[in-house]
């Protein structure tokens, strides 16, 4: 056999076609891995030494790389890489994560990273989180066992124009100053967050002005200060995952669209909300106890929708939803097959929908778009899915109209509501009403399958 004239090193370039493609291709393969393994490729070849430099996103997670019982000398030694890894990069750096232990936050790393990211890279979305430096160690306002203290850093380290959100994960704050000035922020999520008492996150939320998405999960290590005071003018999304040790909430926001509470140990008249857009009957107390609840006014609001279910992760289990929709504005209708399409893993308990009023003039194409939405053939798309089921629906502003009969027939047709569909018609007139019953009678008559009987269809 006729041995090949080829070395080894020469038959690798020849099969090697990945290393030919272009760099923003090999970028997007490199997204796909780990911080860690798109850092190793640099080792496979000179063309893969420099193209890690230039991903958009990193993840430095020391906790990955080290024990945290390991030496102070090993922790050190792993900050330092990542020290590195940080003022190598060269490209454009829209986000980064940084898990770090307690030493970083004393010895004045934490604060060089942070600087590097916001002053130097121009980073624009920061996630920090505290890892503590053994497993039985708690979140201690006094400091004994561990610091999480996020007061070592410097002032205004978080104020700097080009970051827009910024997460913070496991710190105790004994007051607002690493954050007393954030006009630039546009997300701030705060998570596992202790404060001394609630004036700290006052203060924190008063500093960030420009705030459209507010993300907590926080706690007092003392009741006193009074409620907690969110009335930043541009929130449009507030989600509260828990409160502990707060004297209540009292959100007052013209502009929100999305409210979301997760867990929350506050009484209904410790709960106080001025927001006109979120006009439901449906709330977190309708069941005389707390019930997990999401209320959202589906809008225009690309980034804010978005954000919701990117979100949605940690509200999974929420079994109530209240959306207030135009269905004759196809992107609306859309972002509500979007959110309902969420709970494809478990039933809802309750869905309340709100109709929206608009006599706008429709767009050119749009009514037939609706129609073919709505048409009893187009089962090969069933809205939002064929997974989706609700036990309860309930219908407010009902007028009977074309659109509004065609939702509520789909989702009769098509099994979506299992027990009850309620529909509101003692907020009209008379006439009106008439109208709205005989339309009721219609959407009776569709439970031809016996498997539709159960379905309570009724006017309330």
């Amino acid at each position: 056999m006729e041995r090949s004239s080829l070395s080894s090193s020469d038959q690798v370039k020849e099969v090697d076609w990945i290393s030919k493609l272009p760099d923003d291709v090999l970028l997007m393969i490199l997204s796909r891995l780990s911080t860690q393994e798109a850092i190793r490729t640099s080792l496979v070849s000179k063309r893969w030494e420099d193209v890690w430099k230039h991903i958009s996103h990193l993840v430095l997670d020391m906790s990955r790389i080290i024990n945290c019982k390991e030496p102070l000398d090993g922790s050190n030694r792993v900050a330092t890489l990542m020290t590195k890894v940080i003022n190598n990069h060269r490209g454009h750096l829209e986000s980064c994560e940084i898990h770090h232990y307690s030493y970083q936050s004393v010895n004045g790393m934490l604060n060089t990273w942070i600087q590097a990211l916001t002053s130097v890279k121009h980073t624009k979305v920061l996630t920090l989180e505290h890892h503590f430096t053994h497993p039985s160690c708690r979140l201690d306002m006094d400091g004994r066992k561990v610091s999480g203290y996020l007061d070592d850093i410097s002032p205004n380290v978080f104020s700097h124009p080009s970051l827009k959100s910024l997460s913070l994960h496991s710190y105790i704050l004994k007051s607002s100053y690493p954050l007393s000035y954030c006009p630039n922020l546009k997300t701030l999520k705060l998570l596992c967050i202790v404060a001394s008492d609630v004036g700290v996150f006052n203060r924190v939320l008063a500093s960030c002005p420009s705030l459209e998405v507010l993300v907590l999960n926080i706690s007092c290590s003392k009741k006193i200060g009074g409620p907690l005071k969110i009335e930043n003018s541009k929130l449009k999304l507030l989600e509260v995952m828990c409160s502990i040790k707060i004297d209540g909430i009292r959100v007052s926001v013209a502009s929100l669209d999305i409210l979301a509470i997760y867990r929350n140990s506050l009484r209904r008249d410790e709960f106080s909300l001025t927001a006109p857009k979120l006009q439901f009957n449906r709330n977190f107390w309708v069941a005389g106890r707390f019930f997990r609840h999401i209320s959202y006014n589906i809008s225009e609001e690309k980034i804010v929708h978005e954000e919701f279910v990117n979100l949605f992760g940690e509200l999974a289990w929420t079994a109530s939803l209240s959306v207030s929709v135009d269905l004759m504005n196809l992107t609306q209708v859309e972002r509500l097959r979007q959110v309902l399409r969420l709970w494809n893993t478990h039933q809802m308990l309750e869905l309340e929908i709100l109709f929206k009023n608009n006599d706008a003039p429709r767009k050119e194409g749009e009514s037939c778009s609706q129609k073919k939405l709505w048409e009893e053939n187009n089962n090969n798309d069933p809205f939002p899915n064929a997974e989706f089921r609700v036990s309860t629906v309930w219908m407010h502003n009902f007028s009977g109209s074309e659109e509004e009969f065609a939702f509520a027939s789909c989702l009769i047709r098509q099994g979506t509501v299992l027990n009850n569909m309620m529909i509101k018609s003692t907020s009209f007139p008379a006439t009106k009403k008439l109208k709205i019953e005989a339309a009721v009678a219609k959407l009776q008559a569709l439970q031809t399958t016996e498997d539709q009987w159960d379905l309570v269809i009724t006017c309330f």
